[in-house]
């Protein structure tokens, strides 16, 4: 064999050993793949546990309004199961959250300040509580 031969098959053989590290999510050998669906809302709750004690940051507005709008959006299957006027009222939520998200990017974007009242509001669509709703509308439909 030459050398190039020898060398073109270590090479090979690295390159396949590390692929097949690589070549899928090594989350999948942590977590059961059950329970995967559930690290997006579990790292929301945990980061809306350690950075949103005191108050809601603003680009967290807006990124937990979406998630929600897109949460909804994909559960409309879950009509079944939650009812149309529950979905409708959550829809509203997720609505207003898309308004509350705008102003709170536009407010940043400008470095401009909102009120009290806003930041309030803004609590609503914390990433606990978005997270929370994530967890809900992923695991009921199992547990029923």
């Amino acid at each position: 064999m030459s050398i190039e031969l020898i060398a073109s098959e270590i090479a090979s053989k690295i390159y396949n050993f590390i692929n097949s590290l690589l070549g899928f999510p090594w989350i999948s050998i942590v977590i059961p793949s059950a329970y995967i669906q559930y690290l997006a809302p579990v790292s929301l709750i945990l980061v809306g546990y350690l950075a949103e004690r005191h108050y809601v940051g603003r680009i967290p507005i807006f990124t937990n309004s979406i998630a929600l709008n897109i949460l909804f959006y994909y559960s409309q299957s879950n009509l079944l199961y939650f009812g149309s006027l529950f979905m409708s009222v959550f829809e509203w939520y997720a609505n207003i959250g898309i308004i509350m998200g705008l102003i709170a990017v536009i407010s940043y974007a400008s470095n401009g300040k909102q009120s009290k009242t806003y930041y309030t509001i803004a609590w609503a669509y914390s990433s606990i509580v978005v997270g929370l709703l994530m967890v809900i509308f992923y695991a009921y439909p199992y547990i029923s």
